[in-house]
């Protein structure tokens, strides 16, 4: 396949075509034709869209969807739904648009036909009333009218995966938020999910990581406090996605490939860690230390087994292995419950600070030299 930017406009067909299936759309038909050719859906949309800017936003061109798989275009706008020539249906009568305030009338009227015209059947009812064999039913059934189901927006649809990937990419990159073309792609090539690029503009406009900066929220702050500014935006959200993903981890951990052992639970949480730029974690260790009052030289998951129910066990027993598992995720907990508080981070570290302040082996003579 030509590189896009240096399209001469003579397309190779791809290595392999799967054969579109009746009723499939034009979205479905593009991510299965990406994935058997091992490429992302938003890179083949976009060079589907053509030249010049090969934007995958743009309307695909169905002439390059049949140059590329080798289908005939007819074939092709008669076999996808959405490319399909609409037939005009002949006319029918309107239905009757009713309101929940309309509803309790017309579901009156309707039982009142059905008692003084028994012979009437649901569906010489719905004609009679304008409405659909289910409203029909409905009244047959009760005299209230059931409250109206909403529908979702697409908006509301993609809202969960939109909230993980900006969680996600915040995490990864210091706090820093995706753009929407990012979110877009994602959602596109690992959620499966076709939004509009406006619906996602608009959620992510309202979106909390988009908000202002964090010096014109909080005037108070100088830009000379690091642990206030900089870690601000990363606290967020994030810590949600977070506390999501460890929550099933407990629950499950051979569906993440691991086993319930301490080590390999430990060992995720650190490279989980390792990923955030040890954002994730960072004042985790001075918390624990400060909760158990000693250790200041060792790490953290040294830390957790002092803590676990007994005390420091070694080797381990399968007891105390379950007990170091279940005070990992329980001090987890608490921690992330301290690090979402605005100040939850400076809260730690100057706790520290008085802790170390407090110890014997912290405090030096200074000789003065007279």
């Amino acid at each position: 396949m030509n590189v896009p930017g240096s399209d001469d406009g003579r397309l190779r067909l791809l290595p392999a075509c799967p054969r579109p299936q009746a009723g499939e759309t034009t979205d479905s038909y593009v991510r299965r034709l990406a994935l058997a050719n091992h490429l992302k859906p938003s890179y083949l949309r976009g060079y589907l869209a053509g030249p010049p800017d090969f934007s995958p936003r743009r309307r695909l061109r169905i002439d390059r969807l049949a140059g590329l798989t080798g289908r005939r275009q007819d074939v092709l706008e008669r076999t996808l739904t959405d490319l399909a020539p609409r037939k005009e249906a002949p006319a029918k009568p309107k239905r009757r648009v009713t309101t929940d305030a309309d509803k309790p009338g017309l579901f009156a009227a309707i039982r009142e036909d059905s008692t003084v015209k028994p012979e009437l059947s649901v569906q010489r009812l719905a004609e009679r009333h304008h409405v659909s064999r289910r409203i029909i039913l409905q009244a047959l059934d009760s005299p209230t009218p059931p409250p109206r189901k909403k529908r979702a927006a697409a908006k509301e649809r993609a809202q969960a995966a939109i909230d993980m990937i900006i969680n996600d990419h915040a995490a990864k990159h210091g706090g820093q938020p995706p753009t929407v073309m990012q979110v877009w792609e994602r959602l596109l090539d690992e959620y499966d999910i076709t939004v509009g690029f406006a619906t996602v503009h608009r959620y992510m406009s309202d979106h909390p990581a988009h908000s202002p900066s964090t010096h014109a929220n909080h005037p108070d702050r100088t830009a000379g406090n690091f642990l206030a500014v900089t870690r601000q935006t990363f606290q967020g959200n994030v810590f949600k996605h977070y506390r999501a993903l460890l929550s099933a981890l407990q629950r499950d951990p051979t569906r993440h490939g691991l086993d319930d052992s301490f080590a390999a639970n430990t060992a995720f949480i650190l490279g989980l860690d390792a990923g955030t730029s040890w954002n994730m974690l960072t004042g985790f260790q001075e918390w624990l230390v400060i909760r158990l009052d000693h250790g200041h030289d060792l790490t953290w998951p040294v830390l957790i087994r002092h803590l676990a129910s007994g005390g420091w066990i070694h080797p381990f027993t399968p007891q105390a292995e379950a007990e170091a598992v279940n005070t990992l995720y329980r001090l987890l907990r608490e921690y992330f419950d301290l690090r979402e508080q605005p100040d939850g981070l400076a809260v730690i570290f100057k706790n520290y600070q008085s802790w170390l302040a407090n110890q014997a082996w912290y405090q030096f003579e200074t000789n003065q030299v007279v």
